[in-house]
């Protein structure tokens, strides 16, 4: 009877153990994604370089192109536990409709995805779910993200004529801080 009070014993801190390793390799994956990020590169992946503020200096680099507008306000993004938010970039045209002198500034659509850790067997990694499943996120290293999803933007094609751009624009972010387990 000693035996078998011994055997139920050991099985209950067995199956204990693995919940507990199930808790770390949770909580390793979300360490290597939860914080406050800041974008370091947007290259547009389009057929043609692109000139977003009329300079007549077309690049690939949409980060560069995009810093030439300096009107608008600045983007948040955060990664929790569970879900996270990237503002994506874009230029916009207020006056355009106006018939006036063109002034672009600079806007943010707001990415909200879900993040879940998934293990399989002594091993665990994050998925995400973006509203747009053309859309790829990626953790690419700790505490680094990329993006690739469509953006539609406008360029400026004369000092009263601009025209909206879509094509697919690859972000690269990184953490500036860490979030600790909410």
């Amino acid at each position: 009877m000693n035996r078998l009070y011994i055997v139920f014993i050991c099985l209950a801190a067995l199956s204990s153990c693995e919940k507990v390793w199930e808790d770390d390799l949770q909580e390793k994956a979300l360490d290597a994604v939860r914080g406050r990020y800041e974008m370091t590169s947007a290259v547009w992946e389009g057929t043609e370089p692109i000139d977003i503020d009329g300079d007549g200096d077309a690049s690939y680099d949409y980060y560069a192109e995009l810093k030439q507008v300096d009107v608008g306000w600045h983007p948040q993004h955060t990664v929790y536990n569970r879900y996270g938010r990237l503002d994506i970039p874009y230029t916009y045209c207020e006056n355009d409709h106006w018939g006036g002198f063109v002034i672009l500034e600079r806007r943010y659509e707001r990415l909200e995805f879900d993040i879940e850790v998934v293990i399989e067997g002594g091993e665990s990694r994050l998925e995400f779910t973006l509203p747009d499943e053309d859309s790829q996120l990626t953790l690419t290293g700790y505490g680094e993200l990329t993006l690739r999803t469509d953006v539609t933007f406008t360029v400026i094609v004369s000092p009263e004529e601009t025209r909206e751009v879509t094509g697919p624009v690859l972000f690269k972010f990184k953490r500036i801080e860490y979030i600790s387990g909410e």
